[in-house]
């Protein structure tokens, strides 16, 4: 993970480099409206009840958003989480050995590993508050969500001949917890008025509120019927694409 924070670093200077850069351009760029589709990067820090069962993990996500000349936004976020810091391993104590290996069908030792998926997508709004005189489009961006979360415990065996943690098998240990989600970002955009540089970059927070989506749990022989408060933040950055439309009094009409 601090392999990811470095390079997240480094990205994160070139980007306000840029920007800087770009800022001091002598030429005014009004007010815009538009589309602006963007793709998202981004590292995240578990809390409340996820930190019990993962550790540190990344983000890739896209969205669409539509920007009005008021600096409103509005459109959506997906999010796939994605990470191999699983903290909670007890679920397999009873069927493997000593070292974590398990035994497959044919009687050899197979290992298991454990990562971390997850989806989020929400409806986003949000308010873009303008800092540079020349440019009305880059600025202050707030922006919160509503939507849904889903998360589990990948699991992977060495060896393809494990029933015992495979296809139908697998969905009684891999904790899959889903519920209504929240979601916050507070950062700096950028929109380029020659459209070479467009890019977001800031902290991202998270709420779920989840449970198990599973009807059992093979180790506990039990339903878990436990509700979780699931909290995650992080930063995250994006590339941005815009396509900005016009008014209707900047339309032009052609009558015969």
């Amino acid at each position: 993970m601090k392999t990811h924070l470095l390079r997240l670093t480094i990205i994160t200077l070139f980007v306000a480099i840029c920007g800087t850069v770009s800022g001091q351009q002598k030429t005014v760029f009004p007010k815009k409206q538009g589309y602006l589709f963007d793709i998202q990067y981004g590292v995240q820090s578990p809390k409340g009840d996820l930190e019990d069962r993962f550790g540190w993990n990344s983000t890739l996500g896209f969205g669409a958003r539509y920007k009005f000349e008021s600096g409103w936004t509005a459109g959506f976020k997906y999010n796939w989480m994605f990470g191999n810091n699983v903290k909670e391993r007890n679920m397999f104590d009873s069927i493997v050995g000593l070292t974590g290996e398990i035994f497959d069908k044919d009687g050899l030792f197979s290992v298991i590993r454990l990562n971390r998926r997850g989806h989020t997508l929400t409806m986003n709004g949000g308010r873009l508050f303008p800092v540079l005189k020349n440019n009305k489009n880059s600025g202050i961006l707030v922006d919160v969500g509503f939507g849904f979360m889903l998360h589990r415990i990948d699991i992977f065996a060495s060896s393809l001949t494990v029933p015992q943690v495979t296809e139908d098998y697998e969905k009684g240990y891999d904790r899959l917890s889903g519920g209504i989600a929240l979601n916050q970002f507070i950062g700096y955009q950028h929109l380029d008025p020659k459209k070479r540089v467009n890019f977001q970059v800031g902290f991202s927070f998270q709420q779920a509120f989840t449970k198990s989506m599973r009807t059992i749990d093979f180790d506990t022989r039990t339903y878990n019927p436990l509700k979780r408060t699931d909290l995650l933040q992080g930063v995250r950055i994006g590339i941005i694409l815009p396509v900005y439309t016009k008014k209707l009094s900047e339309e032009e009409f052609f009558i015969d």
